[in-house]
């Protein structure tokens, strides 16, 4: 038994369900947030190949292309992870959940999304602190001719983990609504 976000109380983009203006905002900044890091990708790859053929015709890289490719990677990662929670797209192993019951299926999804949720919450919390001394300090990621400031990559982890988090105690309500409802 897998667990659907439509199920779990979550709405699509596609305006199923009737969004409320909050849910719609909501959704509005995490497919936003999605899109960037698609854009992306498209950079990384622009960097990568001009840092190749850099190196091939002209014997002389990209500067910064390990910290920009670096940078992005984070980015890319963290920028998607919200949406994809709130899509309910995340990768799953089923393997287990096809062969018991509803019951117990329904029982290991909440106990998976609470494992989720303490999961984002250390990392939420433990990069909060990351965050301030970055910006404090004004760290840098590289040296020579690109440094990488730290501080807006470290506020996106901290932000994307507290967004997911928000998503998975949404689908732990929901999974816990539907262990009620069985009877469990």
């Amino acid at each position: 038994m897998t667990s659907n976000a439509s199920e779990a109380g979550m709405t699509q983009a596609s305006g199923k369900g009737g969004l409320g203006p909050a849910e719609a905002a909501f959704e509005l900044v995490l497919t936003w947030m999605h899109v960037a890091g698609s854009g992306l990708i498209m950079v990384l790859m622009l960097v990568i190949v001009c840092d190749v053929l850099g190196r091939a015709l002209f014997d002389h890289p990209l500067t910064g292309a390990p910290e920009l490719v670096k940078a992005c990677v984070v980015c890319v990662l963290f920028l998607g992870l919200p949406k994809t929670f709130r899509s309910d797209k995340q990768i799953r192993a089923t393997l287990l959940l096809n062969k018991v019951s509803g019951r117990v299926g329904g029982a290991l999804d909440l106990l998976a999304h609470l494992a989720g949720i303490l999961l984002f919450v250390l990392l939420a919390y433990s990069s909060w602190g990351l965050f301030v001394e970055a910006w404090r300090v004004g760290e840098f990621e590289g040296a020579g001719a690109l440094r990488v400031p730290t501080y807006p990559i470290r506020a996106l982890i901290v932000a994307s983990a507290l967004l997911t988090l928000l998503q998975l105690v949404t689908a732990a309500w929901g999974s816990a609504a539907r262990l009620r409802q069985r009877g469990v």
